[in-house]
Parts: C-alpha cells; sequence; structure tokens
C-alpha cells in the first residue's frame, strides 16, 4: 500500500511541475531541475478596476495601457526583518507576465529538498514582494541578487512621475505596480506549497481637469494659467507599503509648483449642470465625463499621472473675462482637496477629477472629485484603485 501511495504522489509530482505559470484556467510548461522536492504556487493579482473619489463610491475602468503589465519581478525571503543583507530564497522574472482581467495569477517556482525545508520548517513565515514594470521607475537593476534591503527600500526617484514634467504618456514601460506581503505563512503539503494572493496596487495617481463654458454666455472667457502649488509632492517615496515604511518617505518636499499650459480653446454645452457630481456611481460620473469629451461638449486636460503624495494638493486657475464692452478682467479661483470636510490626500491609486464649469458673468467655478482618506486596514490590504 506505501509503495502505491509513493507512486501516486510522485505522478502528482511531475504532472504538477510541468506548470511555470497560468491562470486557474490555464497551464504552460516548465523544466524541472533535478533532485526536485516540490513547487510553490504564488498567486498574483492584477490592479483591475480602480475606484474614483470623494467618497469611493465603487469602481471605474481603466484602459488597457492603465493595466498592462509589461514585466513582473516577484521576490521571496524568509522573514526577518533585520536581515536586511538576506538575499532571496526565490527570484522569479516571467518572460511573458500576463495579468489581466480580474483573475489572480499563477506562478509555480520549482523547489529542489533543501529549498522545501527551508520553507516548511518551524518557523516558516516568508516575505512576498512584487514589482511590476519595474523600468518605468528606473528599478529594472533590482534582481536575484538584490539584497532584503534594496528591494524592500526601493524608492522612486524625484525624476519619475513628478512635478518637472508631468506625465501624460504611460509609454512602452507601462505604469508602475507594486504588492507585498510580510510574515506570511506558507500553506499546503508536498508536493504542492502555497502562498496566499498578493494584489498589485499602481504606485501612481491621476489628476484630471475637464473644461466647460455656457453656449449662451456673451462675455469671452480666457485661461492664463494652470498651477499646482509646490511643497505638495515628496522627493522620494517607497514602491512598496509595508507595516514600517510608509509610501511617503522624504521628509523633504517639491519646493516648486507646476504650471500646466492651458487650453486655448474651452468647449461649450448647454448641459454644464449636467457635469456636477452628485450621487452617482463613480462608473457613471466617469462614463458621463468621457462622453462629454467625446462629443466635444468638454475639455480635458490629462490625465496627469503622479506619484502619491501624503498632503492634501490645492492650485489656482488664472483667466481673464472680457465684457460686452471689451472690458477685461482678470481673476483666480483657487481649488484644494481641504476644501471639504474630513482628511483628503493624493494617495496612490486614485483619481481626483477637477470640474471647471462657466455660466458666464464675471466668476469661474470649480466642483471636485475628492480622493477620500485611505484608512490603515485599507492601506494593509491594498485594495484600492483607481
Amino acid at each position: 500500500m506505501c509503495y502505491w501511495i509513493d507512486r501516486m504522489r510522485y505522478i502528482v509530482l511531475l504532472l504538477v511541475l510541468v506548470l511555470v505559470s497560468c491562470s486557474h484556467d490555464s497551464e504552460d510548461a516548465i523544466g524541472v531541475p533535478s533532485g526536485q522536492g516540490g513547487v510553490l504556487n504564488v498567486y498574483v493579482y492584477p490592479s483591475d478596476n480602480p475606484m474614483v473619489t470623494r467618497s469611493d463610491i465603487g469602481p471605474v475602468s481603466v484602459d488597457n495601457l492603465e493595466r498592462d503589465v509589461k514585466s513582473l519581478k516577484i521576490w521571496i525571503f524568509k522573514h526577518n526583518e533585520a536581515a536586511g543583507t538576506d538575499l532571496p530564497l526565490h527570484y522569479l522574472a516571467p518572460a511573458e507576465p500576463e495579468l489581466q482581467g480580474s483573475r489572480a495569477q499563477l506562478f509555480q517556482i520549482a523547489l529542489t529538498e533543501t529549498q522545501v525545508e527551508a520553507l516548511t520548517g518551524a518557523a516558516n513565515l516568508v516575505d512576498v514582494y512584487v514589482l511590476a514594470n519595474a523600468a518605468s521607475v528606473g528599478l529594472n537593476g533590482l534582481n536575484g541578487t538584490s539584497t532584503r534591503a534594496a528591494v524592500r527600500e526601493a524608492l522612486i526617484g524625484s525624476n519619475y512621475f513628478g512635478t518637472a514634467s508631468p506625465t501624460t504618456d504611460i509609454g512602452t514601460n507601462g505604469l508602475p505596480m507594486s504588492g507585498c506581503a510580510e510574515g506570511i505563512s506558507v500553506q499546503g503539503s508536498l508536493p504542492v506549497l502555497s502562498l496566499p494572493v498578493v494584489k498589485l496596487t499602481r504606485c501612481v495617481s491621476k489628476l484630471r481637469f475637464v473644461l466647460v463654458q455656457s453656449d449662451e454666455s456673451d462675455t469671452g472667457l480666457s485661461l492664463t494659467g494652470i498651477h499646482l502649488n509646490g511643497n505638495q509632492f515628496p522627493e522620494t517615496e517607497h514602491v512598496f507599503n509595508t507595516t514600517s515604511n510608509p509610501y511617503s518617505v522624504s521628509a523633504t518636499y517639491v519646493a516648486n509648483g507646476i504650471s500646466f499650459a492651458p487650453p486655448s480653446d474651452i468647449a461649450k454645452s448647454d448641459r454644464i449642470s449636467d457635469l456636477l457630481y452628485t450621487s452617482q456611481s463613480a462608473q457613471d460620473y466617469e462614463d458621463l465625463v468621457d462622453a462629454f469629451v467625446a462629443r466635444g461638449e468638454a475639455t480635458q486636460m490629462g490625465p496627469y499621472y503622479f506619484r502619491e503624495s501624503d498632503r492634501c494638493l490645492a492650485g489656482s486657475i488664472d483667466y481673464s473675462i472680457t465684457d460686452t464692452e471689451h472690458q477685461v478682467t482678470y481673476k483666480t479661483a483657487n481649488f484644494s482637496m481641504s476644501d471639504v470636510p474630513g482628511t483628503y490626500n493624493f494617495s496612490r491609486n486614485h483619481t481626483w477629477i477637477v470640474y471647471v464649469y462657466y455660466y458666464g458673468g464675471e466668476l469661474l467655478q470649480l466642483n471636485l472629485a475628492y480622493i477620500t482618506q485611505w484608512s490603515v486596514e485599507d492601506r494593509e490590504h491594498e485594495l484600492y484603485n483607481w
């Protein structure tokens, strides 16, 4: 009887080892080294549909470029926060990391008997770090020889998704995404071991300006400048959110503000009030804004992709009004996330919509769709999206 049990375990092991990367519905072949002891399943959940604004009223869709995973790096370390010089137990960089849709992707790592023992001992806790599109933030050099500290403390520098040159083009490297799980137990039994799902989260947030003026206005509106204030974005931030690593790590903030070139023409519509955010779902509101832009009833600036900030963003819009007697008046309208009760900040994986509209007369109006506070519980699980 023991003989047949051993034979069955051996057959199961051989079948399992032909997998390297698959969803729950697909399988691909993998070569297996000699002295094989088992496999380790690592599940990575894509950064899927985003949340919007104001009260986190639900998910909104993203386009393929915002969702694309061009490259993927997975590190598994023995859990020991003090051992910054440790090398990874395992490192995997799939050649074609297909992370699409809303399902977790399974990646499998072949284990020797020694590696199995390292993962299934009395203290079988590990730390898992997953980074997608590393080249987008200059971290392509991180690899299987990188130490725990190099991975865990990796930073997004000020020259990536920063204020010097606002990013609107995602480019061929995609958007940076990361996820980690520390101090987690290895599950299962030989020959197949598993780790809990690690969810990716985009490391940037985005800002959109949507502008409309009344088609019945008899005065001339001209925007002369749109600005975000200085001292709002940290100089650097961590790629990974861990228990001891807040996202924003820089003690200093980028002093210079950001000036956007305003559009020379602003779309006209007789349905300005329809774009005021009320209580509709996030997706309905996004669809409404997109439809207005597509029909030419609204002018959009952006979206601009920025690394996150732990501060509330604020800025101003400079404009001029020319009345029917050709008298020109120059004005400034200020906007800020802190205009509403509560604690708001430009946390990663969210969007902020600034709706700018003009009925006529002397004043430009603003309607802001805010990002809500990211609570401690949600930060731990990284479940928010934009």
